[in-house]
């Protein structure tokens, strides 16, 4: 299975951890998100690269449906998830995760306006 399909997607997307300890922000109106909370994200893996990159989330109010503006050259995705609270009890630290996620939307490398 290539990281290209939509089931590869979700697995790399699934776990990713974001913001900072157990706080992250929408990237649209910066309203503050914790655990529990429904997001949309952006995912992104530029063609010749192997790894999947979370880039933006966004709040249940600014929710996006789909890729408005894909980048050619990319595969993308739009998935909705919630954050979840982990522990790491060796560091005694603590973290927002994307669990639960959907693919909404995604677009090819060959897709959209050029780099």
């Amino acid at each position: 299975m290539s990281i290209d399909s939509s089931e590869a997607a979700t697995q790399a997307i699934s776990g990713w951890g974001v913001g900072i300890d157990t706080s992250a922000f929408c990237q649209r109106c910066t309203n503050d998100l914790g655990e529990g909370d429904p997001v949309t994200v952006y995912a992104y893996r530029p063609a010749e690269a192997q790894r999947v990159s979370v880039a933006r989330l966004y709040c249940s109010a600014c929710d996006h449906r789909r890729i408005e503006h894909p980048a050619r050259g990319c595969h993308e995705w739009l998935a909705t998830a919630w954050l979840v609270s982990t522990s790491d009890v060796t560091t005694q630290s603590h973290g927002l995760i994307l669990q639960d996620v959907e693919i909404l939307d995604e677009c090819g490398p060959k897709e959209g306006g050029k780099l």
